[in-house]
């Protein structure tokens, strides 16, 4: 499981780099054709605030989590010594484990609502509800990962931990 997972997070920040490259051409274009030539990209903002950049974000959260680039204040639990420091450590690989988890099953339900709906952009005949499988797709596996780690927290091993 864990050889897939790697191979998954491997494709996922591949896609995540191509994403952002694919956004500053994008917006490199559209402001030479704007501001030089009196002529923008046609829903160049719409493309991407709902699939480059949610791309750029979601689909690199697994290769983040990896190397332990989360966001934590750890001035009271650092000075914590044994099975106080435990249990809150394995609280907060929970309570990561779970928001991830319903966070999944809520952009999911407004995938499947967008698609249902046959909701696009505003400028073009695109559809909306494919930035939103993208979140589903980066906050799933993220969770995944964490919920293997979760026999590495007593180890002090998961990567949600990585770095204190």
């Amino acid at each position: 499981m864990r050889r897939w997972l790697d191979g998954c997070e491997r494709v996922l920040t591949l896609v995540a780099a191509l994403a952002t490259f694919a956004m500053m051409l994008l917006t490199t274009a559209d402001a030479f054709g704007r501001y030089l030539l009196n002529r923008p990209i046609l829903a160049a903002y719409e493309l991407t605030t709902n699939y480059l950049i949610v791309a750029a974000i979601f689909l690199a959260m697994p290769y983040a989590y990896r190397q332990g680039a989360n966001i934590r204040v750890t001035f009271l639990v650092e000075r914590l010594r044994g099975t106080v420091r435990l249990a809150i450590d394995y609280t907060v690989q929970l309570v990561s484990i779970l928001y991830s988890a319903v966070l999944v099953v809520a952009t999911w339900q407004q995938a499947r609502h967008m698609l249902a709906t046959k909701t696009t952009f505003a400028t073009l005949d695109l559809p909306i509800w494919p930035g939103y499988m993208v979140v589903c797709i980066g906050l799933f596996l993220t969770a995944l990962m964490m919920l293997l780690d979760l026999p590495e927290v007593r180890k002090r091993r998961s990567s949600l931990f990585a770095g204190d």
